[in-house]
C-alpha cells in the first residue's frame, strides 16, 4: 500500500470566507494562526528542538522581523512559549529560546476536528 499524497494546485482563485456563519471566534482564531504554512514550519521545528529567533528565521527562510511576529500570534493561542517573559526579552547579548507547547497542539487539533466533523466538544461548539 502506498502513503497518500497530497498534491495542492493553485489554478484558480478560491473565495475565502470573510467570517464564516457560525463559526465560534476560538476555531476561527485558531484556524488563522495554524493556517499559516510559516507558523505551522516553526511548531514543527520547535517541536524538535528549543529555538532562538535567528535560527528559526534561517531554518524557515523568513526574515527575523517576521518571525517575531509569527511567534506573537502563536503566543497569544498558547501555542508556543520563550525562556523569558514578555516584557523582558530585549537586551544587547539576550537570547531567546522558544519552544512549541505540545499539549497546546494537541488541545487545538482536537478541537479542530470536533468542529470540523460536527462532534460535541467540551467548549460547547
Amino acid at each position: 500500500m502506498h502513503p497518500a499524497r497530497f498534491e495542492v494546485r493553485h489554478n484558480a482563485a478560491v473565495p475565502r470566507l470573510s467570517q464564516p456563519p457560525n463559526m465560534p471566534e476560538e476555531v476561527l482564531a485558531m484556524l488563522e494562526a495554524i493556517g499559516n504554512s510559516a507558523r505551522t514550519e516553526i511548531l514543527r521545528h520547535l517541536s524538535a528542538q528549543s529555538m532562538s529567533t535567528p535560527d528559526l528565521a534561517e531554518a524557515i527562510g523568513v526574515e527575523h522581523s517576521r518571525v517575531l511576529r509569527h511567534l506573537a500570534v502563536l503566543e497569544d493561542l498558547g501555542l508556543v512559549s520563550a525562556d523569558h517573559p514578555r516584557g523582558s526579552r530585549r537586551g544587547v547579548g539576550r537570547v531567546v529560546m522558544w519552544e512549541t507547547n505540545k499539549e497546546r497542539v494537541k488541545e487545538i487539533a482536537d478541537a479542530w476536528r470536533s468542529y470540523a466533523s460536527g462532534q460535541p466538544n467540551p467548549r460547547g461548539w
